[in-house]
């Protein structure tokens, strides 16, 4: 490939035909599309982008016999931008390691083109969708990633030779990347300034959808808009995924090969073994105190059980203790809508996680819901602890544990967002 360099006059007049078509089929993505900085990178054979919106292209795609016409170059330059704007290289800090980056592409691409072919865009043919990886659309791309990892990354596409979408996209950087500290002529747009054009477009976004602007929006990106426009929080629901998922994850690693099932991959002659990891038991402790409401409870236990499930932990797997602030005795019980608040303080939540790991088999993950006011064990559990703290931003947990922070109202900023 050669090195990268600015656009000719003939191919930025075909770039800046395409980009306006795009602007034409979704406008609310103007700031976008004109924030992105176009490089000629010859051989690369496709689009890309890079974390300071460098927009890489093959000016063959632009000029020439094999150029794609106007409407398909905008189309892709409109899947491009969307990496771009929904952060998608900031939010695989949050995944599990190690790192698939073509599974994690495929899973940003499938969260893109959902809103794209919504919308009416004439994407090419082929490209992912949620349905391809076996997931239901409306999702989002950590729900999708985690559906397609495992021995479920067999039924998805093989990459081939397609170089991804580059490090914008949260993927391994196209070989035409420069490093943001190099000199070049196109410099791209630091951090800061990126945030305020994610916002100009979630405001035309929401615009668009309330009437007042142009254009009628997906509702993936309507709910992209409000998360963006939403007052400053912590996000809190991204964060206790991260965490359950990463504890889970650990947990599933520890793993070997096995021949009791053959490996889906054929080598003519070769039986391959599988690898096998064990069946992940996670157990819920919920702090009854009462100091929490029922709809912040009902929203983290909700988000639990979702990354749970999309983690692979089988329902039957999954255990519920209440400990009740009056006999600090942990109930069993079968489901949340079983679960007592009562009012008062002084619950042990060492009692719980005791009582948690006393059950047989061992959990391998335990989950505690609390306000926080509460001793904690003074040792590591034997189980991989996760504290989600409700509504008490000073408490202290373990350091030994990993711990997010909800705030109260949670039902109120989920259903903004």
């Amino acid at each position: 490939m050669s090195a990268v360099r600015a656009l000719d006059g003939a191919e930025f007049e075909a770039f800046r035909l395409a980009r306006l078509v795009a602007a034409e089929q979704m406008p609310y993505f103007m700031h976008g599309l004109f924030a992105a900085q176009p490089v000629a990178a010859p051989g690369l054979g496709t689009f890309a982008v890079d974390a300071w919106w460098r927009l890489y292209v093959d000016p063959a795609l632009l000029v020439g016999a094999r150029s794609w016409s106007a409407p398909l170059a905008g189309a892709v330059l409109l899947h491009e931008v969307g990496h771009l704007l929904r952060s998608h290289s900031v939010r695989t800090e949050a995944l599990p390691r190690p790192l698939d980056h073509s599974l994690w592409n495929y899973a940003t691409d499938a969260e893109i083109n959902d809103d794209l072919l919504s919308a009416g865009v004439g994407l090419p043919e082929g490209v992912i969708t949620p349905q391809m990886l076996g997931c239901e659309p409306g999702g989002v791309a950590e729900d999708y990633y985690a559906a397609i990892c495992g021995d479920a990354a067999d039924s998805v596409p093989d990459p081939g030779d397609d170089p991804g979408c580059g490090s914008g996209a949260g993927c391994k950087g196209v070989p035409a990347e420069v490093g943001a500290d190099q000199v070049v002529s196109v410099p791209g747009i630091d951090a800061a300034d990126a945030e305020l054009v994610r916002r100009h477009v979630a405001q035309a976004v929401r615009d668009a959808a309330s009437g007042k602007g142009r254009g009628s929006a997906p509702a993936g990106l309507v709910r992209w808009a409000a998360g963006v426009l939403a007052p400053p929080t912590v996000a809190w629901d991204r964060i206790l995924r991260a965490l359950i998922r990463r504890a889970v994850a650990d947990q599933t690693g520890r793993s070997d090969y096995s021949y009791g099932r053959p490996s889906r991959r054929r080598v003519p002659g070769v039986v391959l073994p599988a690898m096998r990891g064990p069946s992940i038991t996670a157990t819920i402790v919920v702090d009854t105190s009462g100091s929490m409401s029922t709809a912040d409870l009902d929203a983290a236990m909700s988000e639990v059980s979702g990354v749970l499930r999309s983690s692979g932990v089988a329902r039957e797997r999954v255990r519920i203790l209440a400990c009740d602030a009056e006999s600090t005795v942990p109930q069993r019980v079968r489901s949340v809508a079983e679960i007592r608040l009562v009012g008062g303080g002084g619950t042990d939540m060492r009692v719980g996680i005791a009582a948690a790991e006393a059950t047989r088999p061992v959990p391998h993950v335990v989950i505690v819901l609390t306000d926080g006011d509460t001793p904690w064990p003074s040792a590591p559990s034997r189980s991989r602890l996760v504290c989600a703290v409700i509504g008490n931003r000073s408490a202290v947990t373990p350091e030994w544990a990993t711990t997010a922070h909800i705030p109260v109202g949670t039902a109120t900023v989920r259903g903004a967002a």
